[in-house]
């Protein structure tokens, strides 16, 4: 085939590919203004790449090489942006040092909440959270079903937190 005549066939199947090339992106990316952007780019590159293209083989098979090393590029691209947010985001938070009175003041309403608890939840709390061992650990020890363990432990975090709150908030400065 000539130039001109494989050129207008590669028109023909980029033409063709479009909508399933922008579904397989959004499959990958799941964001519209990434998707259309990374679909450019791709049209591009194919457009650059046309001669490497062979006419026997199957278009779609080709282009989607080009539209996951796109995808992955702008998922790399976003994820170092990400980082420098971060960094940047990290720098703000570093000059913000953490109150300790704030601190003693949770610490002590913890204590207090946790000596309102009866010592059989008390202990059981504290063993799951200070101590190593799991939920399932814990429920075999109590002989109780793990779901049922974690449903007990729930309601005491549950119980410990409006306590912490209700104690900080009687405590607060008016």
């Amino acid at each position: 085939m000539q130039e001109t005549e494989i050129d207008t066939q590669f028109v023909a199947e980029i033409t063709k590919a479009q909508p399933k090339m922008r579904s397989y992106l959004a499959k990958l990316l799941a964001n519209s203004t990434a998707v259309e952007d990374t679909l450019q780019e791709c049209n591009r590159l194919l457009w650059v790449k046309r001669s490497n293209w062979d006419p026997s083989s199957i278009f779609l098979k080709w282009a989607y090489r080009f539209c996951y090393f796109q995808a992955k590029s702008h998922l790399n691209k976003k994820n170092r942006d990400r980082l420098i947010f971060q960094t940047e985001l990290l720098e703000l938070f570093a000059g913000e040092y953490p109150s300790s009175t704030l601190s003693s003041e949770r610490n002590n309403a913890m204590q207090k909440c946790l000596d309102k608890l009866d010592p059989k939840d008390r202990s059981l709390l504290l063993e799951k959270y200070d101590g190593n061992l799991t939920v399932n650990q814990l429920a075999r020890r109590e002989s109780i079903n793990p779901n049922t363990l974690s449903q007990k432990l729930r309601r005491l975090r549950h119980t410990l937190h409006l306590c912490i709150i209700s104690t900080l908030s009687l405590n607060a400065p008016v």
